[in-house]
This record gives C-alpha cells, sequence and structure tokens, in this order.
C-alpha cells in the first residue's frame, strides 16, 4: 500500500491520480443525488452538420468515442490514464535520475498515455452504445403519465433526477421542473413531457 501511494504522487502519476480522485468524487457524489450525472445524453455528434470540430470533439470522432455518455467516457479515459502511467512508472520511469530529463520523458509520457488510452477506449465503450440507444429509445415519450419519486436534492428548470418504474424496471431519469414549484427528494411528481432536445422529462407535483 505504501508503495502504491509512491508511486500514485509521483509526476507524471500523479497528474491523473489527482482527476481520477475527482471523477470518484463526482461518481460517489451523484449516486447520493446530489448531483445530476447526465445520462440522459451521449456524446453523439450529426455528421451531416457542416461544421469544423478540433480539440476534444475532434479526437472523440476521430477514436469513436459516441455513442454512449460523456461523463463515462471521459471517466474510463482517465481510469485507463491512470493504470498506463502507473505501471509505466513503477517498471520504467522510477529508474530515471531525478532531474530536466526525468521531467521531460514524464511530460512526455503523459501526453503519450492520453493517446493510447482513447483507442483502449473505443473499445471498451463499444459493447455499451447498444445499451444506452435501447435506454434512450425506451425512456422517451412512453414515460409521459408515469409517476416518479425525485432522487436528487432539488430540482428546477436546468436540474433534477427522478426514479419511476417502467415495465417493472427501475429507471433514474432527467428531469426539471417550472420555477413556481419546489421539489426536493422524496417528493412525488407526474411526468408530463419529454424535452427530446435536453433528453429530460418536465414533472408537476403529484398526489397519488
Amino acid at each position: 500500500m505504501e508503495q502504491l501511494l509512491e508511486v500514485a504522487t509521483q509526476f507524471p502519476t500523479v497528474i491523473y491520480s489527482a482527476l481520477l480522485g475527482i471523477v470518484v468524487v463526482y461518481w460517489f457524489v451523484g449516486m447520493l443525488g446530489l448531483i445530476d450525472l447526465d445520462f440522459g445524453g451521449d456524446t453523439d455528434i450529426d455528421a451531416d452538420v457542416d461544421i469544423s470540430v478540433g480539440g476534444l470533439t475532434g479526437l472523440m470522432l476521430t477514436f469513436g468515442l459516441t455513442g454512449v455518455p460523456f461523463t463515462l467516457v471521459i471517466s474510463i479515459i482517465i481510469l485507463l490514464c491512470w493504470l498506463i502511467s502507473f505501471y509505466l512508472q513503477f517498471y520504467l520511469l522510477t529508474w530515471l535520475p531525478d532531474g530536466w530529463l526525468y521531467y521531460l520523458m514524464g511530460a512526455v509520457a503523459s501526453f503519450a498515455i492520453f493517446l493510447i488510452s482513447l483507442p483502449i477506449t473505443a473499445i471498451a465503450i463499444r459493447p455499451l452504445k447498444g445499451m444506452f440507444k435501447s435506454v434512450e429509445a425506451t425512456t422517451s415519450n412512453h414515460l409521459v403519465g408515469k409517476d416518479a419519486t425525485i432522487a436528487t436534492s432539488k430540482v428546477n428548470e436546468n436540474f433534477g433526477q427522478a426514479r419511476l418504474f417502467n415495465d417493472g424496471a427501475e429507471l433514474l431519469v432527467d428531469v426539471r421542473c417550472d420555477p413556481q414549484h419546489t421539489l426536493t427528494m422524496g417528493d412525488k411528481v407526474l411526468v408530463i413531457k419529454y424535452l427530446q432536445e435536453n433528453h429530460a422529462y418536465i414533472v408537476a407535483p403529484y398526489t397519488p
């Protein structure tokens, strides 16, 4: 354990250790219902739109990192980067003498690790694409008229999630409400409209 912490806190592994820590906190807080995990949308980009893409979006298109939620893709990339960086640090970089050469090699390795993680992530998410497409097809207008229970600490016009049952399966969906309504965790609501552009539902207070 001591050796693991030592390697994880050395450059360049420490960069991905910090990012991995943020990812873990994000998912933990999301599981508690304090933030929206944003599983409604995905990383699909309309290829028919005549635009020039670059940066992270361009990389995701190039490596096929589409069809699943953006947050999941980023989480897998960071986890893979940390694993590769950890073993590279343990078996190779640790033998380099401390100094400018070490940090130069570490910086180059950090960038190379990120590029290596992209095709691996594309392979890892390939089996998940069909699942998220099925979920999207199920959790659309078919859920309008069903009752649900708020799962997050609050719901407003920009944030919120709720749990509901559809054909015996419990679903966690993104929900929104009008500003005049005050909804908190545990409140019963009725799904009244599906917002396709936001992959979310409008809900209103409901008394069974």
